[in-house]
């Protein structure tokens, strides 16, 4: 009776372990579509709002080397005055009270990411991988 009483039980066992590894395989897909949905532009995003941060607390010189440029050594195309009619106190926007980050699109080598300030939508951001720098995106 003990041969026989053994009968299937590596069959059975066997059967588990591939049911585990099935509902393994499926667990991490899930979590790897969920953090592909939500979380594969979590860096840009945090750049972006650091930088719309540092424009609600006045540090517009900060800011201003947030897109790759200083005071001391202006971007040639956007100097340092015209980035403060752009996100100064007398931008068009008004003075920064609120902001709000909407939906973000990977492009190869950057993110675009589309935002609100004080209940208005804002041009594109551009925010480049490498080195990190936000920007306007190109139309």
């Amino acid at each position: 009776m003990e041969y026989l009483g053994a009968y299937g039980s590596q069959r059975v066992l066997f059967e588990r372990i591939v049911k585990a590894v099935l509902i393994a395989l499926a667990a991490g897909a899930l979590l790897g579509g969920f953090y592909y949905m939500f979380f594969r532009n979590w860096r840009e995003e945090r750049q972006a709002k650091a930088f719309f941060e540092l424009l609600q607390e006045h540090r517009y010189e900060e800011a201003y080397r947030m897109w790759g440029c200083s005071v001391e050594e202006p971007c040639r195309y956007y100097p340092y005055e015209e980035f403060l009619e752009d996100w100064g106190p007398e931008a068009p926007f008004g003075e920064l009270s609120q902001y709000s980050l909407g939906r973000s699109y990977t492009q190869p080598g950057g993110v675009i990411l589309r935002y609100r300030i004080n209940g208005a939508n804002g041009d594109p951001l551009w925010i480049e991988l490498d080195p990190p720098t936000i920007n306007f995106a190109p139309n």
